[in-house]
């Protein structure tokens, strides 16, 4: 029975888990960005139902109905519209970012606004120091459910909304549209969108939900005063236990984070109750000897679920296209080395000047703290943004080597091998975070970085031996001959020494074998594995050298104020050195530096304020402000993801380029005799090929069809991949648009539908331009892409596969009348079905419900010839019904058989169109060899 009882009053704790676990799971299935700022929410929830209820005196249900029902959904919304919405295609750095700019900016917000008003108005809102008890929804009362099991109210309503609120969120995504819609924008956003599907409302929604179910968390969970309480550390605690469950759950399946979020709450009772001499001798007392250890179950299970779940999950699909980060341009490349160098120059005589002559001793210690912090920081430019890999481990590393260097120095040591120890302490910590994760990427890499920080915050710096206790190790500064560092004007030069040459090995890395390596498995890893380079071996120097680089940081900065703390740079503190590097350029060496110096001067203006003579300000004694402004930076990195630095520079560089366009404008208008003309060009090499046939359609003549392109550009980031598209496509007829692979067949779908910006040139659908429009508007108009490697959402059923095309259960059953294998397999997952069987579930809805013109991407793509047959007819069924089709394809033989017309596509060219009966395979190779003029 005692097993029972402490089973259950866990599963207390795993319900609020659980919840927040949900919530994770419907934001980022939906919007692929991962909320770390979604325990503020319940914080902030928690908070202002207490100040509304108890404090003001307002009715608890009118309190309750304030917060979850308008409150929290408002704020859903607000993030979705100002910021998540605006970062979908933002690179993994960019995203986290966000989140943090969450955890930041919600609770010191709302702290804030609530002292403000308490101390200007006089509204009697309670200081969150002096709350011991939060009243939860029903008054305090005990209840013996069975021997050995009391739960109170507070516990019993935890267990049963959260119970309640699950089964109500698993038939809402079941068995309602929206929620059907939700779980399409799961399997595949763009696939939605093609299938008229408003991702957009469909994102809004899920966060809506999301902020909704993370004030319910918050609220239950705020009359437990030793987990959650009002303490806002409390909660963020609790996200990191909410991740494993989300993780669990492979963040996508909302039945499964809810369970393990039961369990991981019980699984951290039982083990807190039973891991002990009582029950597991020796080893039981020795783990409950080691402070932290059964606290920190759920993080080993978060480690230990990554390893198992998460590398299967992000291994790329066949069929699918490699990801590449997009890298940021270089806007100085115009710049000669001086003068890149020069902002810099001058920033750093700034600093060091005032500090080594102006200062007093204070400044001069924060200076010096923040090149030792920008050290840090640095670290996370080598492994965000050179490796691409988000870290939250980098406060562990440095706290690590510095303990290292504080229990040598304690044992006798000098300062320089303890610190070089220290470094390969740090190093090697990095080695045992990276070997584990090699295979991971991504979200599943930060998971894991964060999992491993929180197991050594916990555990290995909660050692004795290894940290002193909550006393710490004190560190002298040393003293080499006639250089005494503990003068602060020498170990300001001195570190400032260090800065520069880790500035200059951190450029020059990017310049090495060793960096382009790093630059090509950041970039698209699969190209680079077929490239010789060894994905995992890179991973693992990155990590290697990015932890030494933060263990060196670490020890400079404890050197700074002479002593070092296990608490010293907890995980907390890793989000907003992320924060706050991203903000000003992750990729950017100096960039991190100057973060260091920001993070470490900024607080103390805020808090003491500055004095310039004619200019001073006395500062706030409020520690709210500093967190609200680098929320707020955080959040701005939806309109500059690149980061200030890269705004800056590109601002820069578009005054220079209109500078020197006016200057070249004014020097031809002064001597237009003196222009030069033209050179002559080299005489074209000839190809001989067969003769264009009489029946070709030069675009110029082409009347107007159901669909028309004119000269049409499409590019992916600074690469261009479409040049000059003039295609008209006759209304009634089968058009097939040959090419081989790299050709642009698919760019070109992709534009047409509306997932690729047309950068110059128009589109026009039935005498309308479409070029503005959306997917979603395209779609409404009757302009319908089925993509390449099948049109199907995998995981759920093939009957609800077509339902959302055709929402009538008669229009369903023309489509089982025509493909009986569909019909067999009605209730089975679309991702069970073969692979003609998907083709067919692609285009079945299209017969029914007929759209004006579909385009189908490699329709053919790994079917066998007898099932390519049934789908050339089903193509020519839509044709004799009205539909307009343009079929893209590799494979030319099986689509001639169809065809109206052909067209031809090589480098984004479009080299020819033609009749079909005018179209030979002498014609057919000649354009996949690239032999064929382009067509004017």
């Amino acid at each position: 029975m005692q097993f029972f009882s402490i089973t259950i009053s866990g599963a207390v704790s795993g319900a609020i888990y659980a919840l927040l676990a949900i919530g994770l799971v419907l934001s980022h299935s939906t919007s692929r960005i991962f909320n770390f700022g979604h325990a503020a929410t319940a914080f902030a929830s928690a908070y202002l139902y207490h100040q509304f209820h108890v404090a003001l005196g307002w009715n608890k249900w009118l309190t309750l109905l304030v917060i979850v029902a308008l409150f929290a959904p408002l704020m859903g919304w607000a993030w979705d519209r100002l910021v998540f919405r605006r970062l979908a295609d933002a690179e993994e750095s960019t995203k986290i970012v966000a989140g943090v700019g969450v955890l930041i900016v919600v609770p010191a917000f709302v702290l804030l606004v609530c002292a403000i008003l308490r101390d200007t108005l006089g509204i009697p809102f309670q200081d969150v120091a002096e709350v011991y008890q939060v009243p939860g929804v029903l008054p305090a009362q005990q209840h013996q459910i069975a021997e050995g099991l009391v739960l109170s109210n507070n516990q019993l309503v935890a267990l049963g909304a959260s119970v309640l609120l699950f089964v109500t969120m698993w038939a809402f995504l079941r068995f309602t549209p929206l929620g059907l819609h939700m779980r399409t924008a799961v399997d595949s956003p763009v696939l939605a969108r093609l299938r008229g599907i408003n991702t957009g409302r469909v994102s809004t929604l899920s966060w809506v939900i999301s902020f909704f179910l993370a004030a319910v968390a918050g609220v239950l969970a705020a009359p437990f005063p030793g987990p959650f309480g009002l303490v806002n550390d409390n909660y963020t605690l609790a996200l990191f236990v909410a991740t494993t469950a989300a993780v669990v759950a492979g963040l996508r399946s909302v039945p499964l984070a809810f369970l393990a979020g039961l369990l991981i709450g019980a699984v951290r009772n039982i083990v807190v109750a039973y891991v002990n001499a009582d029950y597991l001798g020796a080893f039981g007392a020795w783990a409950a000897k080691v402070y932290g250890l059964t606290a920190s179950v759920p993080y080993a299970v978060l480690f230990i679920a990554l390893i198992l779940l998460g590398h299967d999950r992000k291994r790329r699909k066949a069929g699918t296209a490699a990801t590449a980060a997009k890298p940021t341009p270089d806007y100085r490349d115009d710049l000669s080395p001086f003068k890149k160098a020069l902002p810099w120059i001058i920033k750093s005589a700034v600093i060091l000047l005032p500090a080594l002559f102006l200062a007093n001793g204070i400044w001069r210690q924060l200076f010096i703290y923040g090149f030792a912090l920008g050290i840090i920081l640095l670290s996370f430019t080598i492994v965000t943004g050179l490796g691409g890999m988000v870290s939250l481990a980098q406060g562990a590393f440095a706290t690590a080597a510095g303990l290292t260097v504080g229990l040598l120095l304690a044992n006798g040591w000098h300062y320089v091998p303890a610190t070089v120890v220290g470094v390969l302490v740090a190093a090697a910590l990095g080695a045992l975070t990276a070997l584990p994760a090699l295979r991971l990427s991504g979200l599943s890499l930060t998971f894991a970085t964060l999992a491993l920080a929180l197991l050594a915050t916990n555990v290995l710096f909660k050692m004795e031996w290894f940290s002193n206790g909550t006393a710490g190790w004190s560190i002298p500064r040393p003293r080499f001959g006639p250089i005494d560092l503990g003068d602060d004007r020498v170990l300001l030069i001195a570190v400032f020494l260090v800065v520069l040459l880790l500035v200059w090995m951190a450029n020059n890395l990017t310049n090495s074998a060793a960096g382009r390596a790093m630059i090509a498995v950041r970039t698209a890893e699969p190209a680079a594995s077929a490239s010789a380079v060894s994905p995992p071996v890179t991973k693992l120097l990155i990590f290697v050298i990015s932890a030494a680089v933060a263990g060196l940081g670490g020890v400079l900065a404890v050197t700074v104020y002479g002593t070092i703390l296990n608490t010293a740079n907890p995980p907390q503190a890793t989000f907003l050195w992320l924060a706050i590097v991203v903000i000003v350029g992750v990729r950017s060496p100096g960039g991190a530096i100057e973060a260091g110096i920001i993070s470490a001067v900024l607080p103390w203006i805020m808090a003491h304020g500055f004095d310039l003579g004619p200019i001073s300000w006395g500062g706030t004694s409020n520690d709210l402000i500093p967190q609200v402004l680098f929320g707020l930076g955080a959040i701005q990195l939806a309109a500059q993801p690149n980061g200030l630095l890269a705004t800056q520079s590109m601002a820069a560089r578009h005054r220079r380029d209109r500078r020197r366009a006016k200057l070249a404008a004014q020097a031809a208008a002064q001597s237009p005799a003196q222009v030069a003309s033209p050179a002559s060009p080299e005489p074209a090499i000839e190809v001989s090929e067969p003769a264009a046939p009489a029946g070709s359609v030069p675009v110029a003549d082409r009347s107007p069809g159901l669909l028309e392109l004119h000269g049409v550009h499409a590019a992916y980031g600074e690469v261009e991949v479409l040049h000059g598209i003039d295609l008209t496509v006759r209304e009634g007829a089968i058009l097939a648009l040959l090419g081989a692979n790299g050709s642009g067949k698919t760019t070109l779908c992709a534009t047409i539908a509306g997932l690729v910006p047309v950068t110059s040139g128009r589109i026009v659908f039935d005498g309308e331009d479409i070029t503005a429009l959306d997917t979603l508007r395209r779609v409404e108009r009757g302009l319908v892409l089925v993509p390449e490697s099948r049109g199907v959402f995998p995981s759920i059923t093939v009957d609800e596969n077509l339902s959302i095309w055709l929402p009538s259960k008669a229009d369903r059953a023309k489509v089982y009348e025509q493909f009986e294998s569909l019909a067999r397999r009605a209730g089975q997952p679309a991702g069970n079905l073969s692979g003609g069987e998907q083709q067919m579930l692609s285009l079945a809805p299209f017969l029914v419900r007929r759209p004006r013109l579909l385009i189908s991407d490699e329709p053919s793509l790994g079917l066998a010839q007898l099932v390519t047959a049934e789908i050339m007819a089903a193509f020519q069924r839509l044709q004799q019904e009205g539909t307009t089709v343009v079929l893209v394809e590799e494979k030319a033989r099986d689509v001639l058989t169809v065809a109206d017309q052909v067209g031809a596509l090589q480098t984004g060219h479009l080299r020819w169109v033609s009749e079909r009966a005018d179209v030979d395979e002498q014609r057919v190779a000649a354009a996949y060899l690239g032999m064929s003029a382009v067509v004017h």
